[in-house]
C-alpha cells in the first residue's frame, strides 16, 4: 500500500512540473542576449557603479576650484536704527575772558581753561545723550581671488580626481562584465539544471518500467521476491534524485532572476542552447597576458594606485607656500543711488597679492602625508593582490574548461558503452540468463553516464564564460 501511495504522490509531482512548464511556455521565451540586456538594465550593482562614475565626474569638476578664480559678490540694504544713547565723553573746559574789540568796547569770550600748575588745557568728562536716530544703509561688494602658484599641489589634486574618475569608469566596465558573465553562467546553470531534471525524470521512468516488468515476472514465478525489492530501492533512489533536482531547478531559476534584477519568484522560460562544441585554442600564458591587458578590475586598481600617488604628492605640497592675488571693489552709502549709480565716485578698490605659508598647524600636514602614504601602500598592495587573484581565476577557468572538454569526449564513449550494457543486461534478464544485479548495475551506469555528460558539457560552457570574463573579452561574443 505504501508503495502505491508513494507512486501516486510522485505522479502528482510530475503533473505539477508539467503544468508549471506549460505556464512558463505561455509567456515569452527569453534568449541569452535578452537576459543579458535585462541584467544590464535592471541589475542594482551595475546601476550603483554608474552612479559612482557620475559622482567621480562631479569630483573632477570640483577639483578645478583650486586653480580657477573665485568671484563673489554681495548686496545688502537695510534700515538701521540707533536708540537714545548716553555716553561718557571728554569735553573741553572753558573760562570767560574780557577783551577789547577794534572799536575799544569790552566783550566777553570763552577761552580754554588752562591748569596753572601744568600749563595744560583742562579736560572734563561729562555725559552726553544722543537721541534716537534712524538711517538707511546700502552696500555692494565684488571680490576676485585666485591662486597663482602653489608648487603643484592643486594640479596634483586635479590629477588625483581624474585618476579616481578613471578608476570608477573601469569599475563600471567591470560591473558590466560581471553582469554579462554572471547572467551567462546562471543561464547555462539553469539550462544544466533543467537538463539534469529531465535525465532524472527519464531515470525514474526507466525504473518504473523495470519495476513493472520485474513484478510481472515475479507473479509468474520466473524471478524471486528479492528482485522486486531491489528494483523498488532503485526506483526510490531515482525519485529522491529527481525531487532534489527539482529544487536545484527552482534555485537556478531564482539565481538567474536575481542577477537580471527581478524578483526570484518571477516565472521564466529560456531558450535552449546546445553545449558549445568549441575546443580550447589558447594556452595558459597567452590567457594571462590577455587578462592583464584587458581585465577592467585590474585596471581599476591601477588607477586607484595612481590616485593615491597624486594624493601623496598633493599632501607633501602643503609644506610649501601658495601665492595668490585678490581684487576687491566695494561701495557703501546711506543713499541708494550713491551705491548703484555714479560708479566713478564713492567707491573703494583694493588690489593686492598674498603669500600663505603654513609654519606649524599642530602636525596636521605631517599626519596628512602619513595618511596619503599609507593609502598609496594600500592601493599598491591591492593591485598586487588583484593581479595574483586574476591569475588564479584565469588558471582555474582554463583548467576547468580543458578538463570539462576532455571529460565530455570521454563520457560520450562511456554513454555508448553504458547504453549497450543496459540493453544487454535487460535482454539477458528478460530471457532468464541474467540477474537483477546486472540490470541494476547497468541502469545505474546509464543514469550516471547521461548525468555526467550533461554536467560536463554545460560546466564547460560556464568555464568558458568565466575564462572570457577574467580575460576581459566577453563582449566579443555579442
Amino acid at each position: 500500500m505504501f508503495r502505491y501511495i508513494k507512486s501516486i504522490l510522485f505522479t502528482l509531482t510530475i503533473l505539477a512540473v508539467v503544468v508549471n512548464m506549460s505556464y512558463a511556455q505561455n509567456g515569452k521565451v527569453l534568449t541569452l542576449e535578452q537576459c543579458i540586456e535585462m541584467g544590464l538594465k535592471n541589475n542594482s550593482q551595475f546601476k550603483i557603479a554608474a552612479y559612482q562614475v557620475d559622482r567621480a565626474g562631479a569630483n573632477v569638476k570640483g577639483s578645478y576650484s583650486s586653480v580657477l578664480p573665485r568671484i563673489t559678490s554681495s548686496f545688502s540694504s537695510g534700515r538701521n536704527t540707533i536708540g537714545e544713547t548716553t555716553n561718557l565723553v571728554n569735553s573741553q573746559v572753558f573760562d570767560e575772558a574780557t577783551v577789547i574789540d577794534t572799536d575799544g568796547n569790552p566783550i566777553t569770550i570763552s577761552v580754554p581753561a588752562v591748569d596753572p600748575t601744568t600749563g595744560q588745557f583742562i579736560i572734563d568728562r561729562a555725559e552726553r545723550t544722543s537721541p534716537t536716530n534712524s538711517f538707511w544703509g546700502h552696500r555692494f561688494r565684488l571680490s576676485y581671488n585666485q591662486t597663482l602658484f602653489d608648487f603643484g599641489r592643486s594640479w596634483n589634486t586635479i590629477k588625483q580626481a581624474k585618476a579616481s574618475f578613471n578608476s570608477s569608469s573601469q569599475d563600471l566596465t567591470s560591473a558590466r562584465f560581471t553582469v554579462y558573465s554572471t547572467v551567462k553562467q546562471r543561464y547555462f546553470g539553469f539550462l544544466k539544471a533543467t537538463k539534469l531534471e529531465e535525465e532524472f525524470r527519464l531515470a525514474v521512468g526507466r525504473s518504473k518500467d523495470q519495476l513493472s516488468r520485474t513484478q510481472s515476472m515475479f507473479e509468474i514465478g520466473s524471478v524471486a521476491q528479492i528482485d522486486v525489492y531491489r528494483q523498488e530501492v532503485i526506483l526510490g533512489t531515482d525519485e529522491i534524485n529527481f525531487i532534489r533536482q527539482q529544487n536545484f531547478v527552482k534555485i537556478a531559476r531564482a539565481n538567474l532572476n536575481v542577477v537580471m534584477g527581478r524578483d526570484p519568484e518571477t516565472p521564466i522560460e529560456i531558450m535552449d542552447m546546445s553545449p558549445d562544441s568549441r575546443k580550447l585554442e589558447i594556452n595558459l600564458e597567452e590567457a594571462y597576458e590577455i587578462a592583464e591587458k584587458n581585465n577592467p578590475g585590474l585596471k581599476r586598481f591601477e588607477y586607484d594606485r595612481d590616485a593615491a600617488e597624486y594624493g601623496r604628492k598633493a599632501a607633501k605640497g602643503r609644506y610649501l607656500p601658495s601665492i595668490g592675488v585678490a581684487i576687491t571693489y566695494s561701495r557703501d552709502n546711506e543713499k541708494l543711488n550713491r551705491v548703484y549709480g555714479d560708479f566713478n565716485e564713492n567707491f573703494f578698490v583694493n588690489i593686492g597679492a598674498q603669500v600663505d605659508f603654513n609654519i606649524f598647524n599642530g602636525l596636521s600636514d605631517a599626519a596628512e602625508v602619513s595618511r596619503q602614504s599609507a593609502n598609496y601602500s594600500i592601493a599598491n598592495e591591492n593591485w598586487v593582490d588583484q593581479k595574483r587573484t586574476l591569475q588564479l581565476q584565469v588558471k582555474q577557468a582554463h583548467l576547468n574548461l580543458r578538463a570539462f572538454n576532455e571529460i565530455s569526449d570521454i563520457n560520450e564513449r562511456n554513454l555508448r558503452a553504458a547504453e549497450e550494457e543496459y540493453r544487454l543486461a535487460h535482454e539477458r534478464y528478460r530471457v532468464g540468463a541474467g540477474t537483477q544485479l546486472e540490470v541494476t548495475e547497468g541502469q545505474v551506469s546509464l543514469t550516471r553516464a547521461r548525468v555526467t555528460l550533461v554536467r560536463a558539457k554545460y560546466d564547460a560552457m560556464i568555464a568558458q564564460a568565466q575564462l572570457e570574463a577574467a580575460m576581459g573579452i566577453i563582449e566579443q561574443d555579442k
